[in-house]
Parts: structure tokens; C-alpha cells; sequence
């Protein structure tokens, strides 16, 4: 299990001067965390499978793995970090939204454990981000999306390489 010396901490006050993006990927981050600790474990194969969510430099593992830390000690239920997040993005990308459901399915399955408190914690935030679908329609429509972008791709450079 992840420990951690830092003190409870409200991630969103704490954060809450930063840029938007910031803000966003801090958010998606206390979300993954919670939601693996759901389970009442917090693995370092969950921490590392939350790290690969956010490309990033070498040199910004450190802070991730801060912002991961502090994300473990925060004071609110999953449920306050799904409503602000929505409230930052509005309506304007719902398919992040569903990314994010998606991501939270994916850690939900990393550790091999996949309990009814991560399942009632996927449903709340889905229903929070006014997502109706089936996680499984959700995971499906996306994967789709990006298979078709990759296969414009390649045959936008075919027709370019012909």
C-alpha cells in the first residue's frame, strides 16, 4: 500500500489558482487515485498504471508522484472531485469525459480486483458527468474512435505516399 507523511489536504483549494489544464489532469489524477482505493488497497502497480494516464518527462515523475501522494491524503469523497471536474469542463468535451470513465475502468481492473465499491464509484462519477452509457459502450465507442482516427491516418498517408 502507498503511504504517505503529508497531512489531509483539500486538492481543489490547494489548487485552485493553477491553469485550467492543471487543474484538469490534478483532478483526473485524485479521481484515479480514489477510486483505487476504493478496493481499500492502494498498490504501486495502481500508482504506476495512474502515472502512464499522464505523458510526462522523466523529470515530472517526482511531481506527479507528489500530486498522487496528496491526492491519497484528500479530504473529499470521490463524488466532490467528479462534480468540480465537470463543472471546470462544462459541456465543452464530453468525449474526455468518457476517457475518463474509461481510464477509471482500466485502474479498476489494474490490480487483478474488481470490487463493488470501484463499480459504485465508476457508475456515481459516470452519472455525475451525465454519462448514460454502459461503461462497457463507453470503453467500446471510444476504442472505436480511436481505431478509425488511426486508420484515416494511414490511409491519409497512403494516398499522400502513392
Amino acid at each position: 500500500m502507498i503511504r504517505c507523511s503529508i497531512d489531509d489536504i483539500d486538492m481543489w483549494n490547494k489548487y485552485k489558482h493553477e491553469s485550467k489544464q492543471t487543474i484538469c489532469i490534478i483532478g483526473v489524477l485524485t479521481l484515479s487515485v480514489k477510486l483505487c482505493k476504493a478496493d481499500g488497497h492502494f498498490s504501486e502497480q495502481e500508482e504506476l498504471e495512474i502515472l502512464k494516464i499522464v505523458p510526462h518527462e522523466a523529470q515530472q515523475k517526482n511531481i506527479l508522484k507528489k500530486i498522487i501522494a496528496e491526492a491519497n491524503n484528500d479530504i473529499n469523497p470521490i463524488e466532490h472531485d467528479a462534480k468540480n471536474l465537470k463543472i471546470l469542463l462544462k459541456d465543452e468535451h464530453p468525449e474526455f469525459l468518457e476517457f475518463i470513465i474509461a481510464v477509471l475502468y482500466r485502474l479498476a481492473h489494474s490490480d487483478s480486483v474488481y470490487s463493488k465499491s470501484e463499480d459504485d464509484d465508476i457508475r456515481e462519477v459516470a452519472k455525475i458527468f451525465g454519462i448514460t452509457k454502459s461503461t462497457s459502450e463507453i470503453i467500446l465507442e471510444f476504442f472505436s474512435k480511436i481505431f478509425n482516427k488511426i486508420k484515416m491516418l494511414i490511409l491519409k498517408k497512403e494516398k499522400i505516399n502513392a
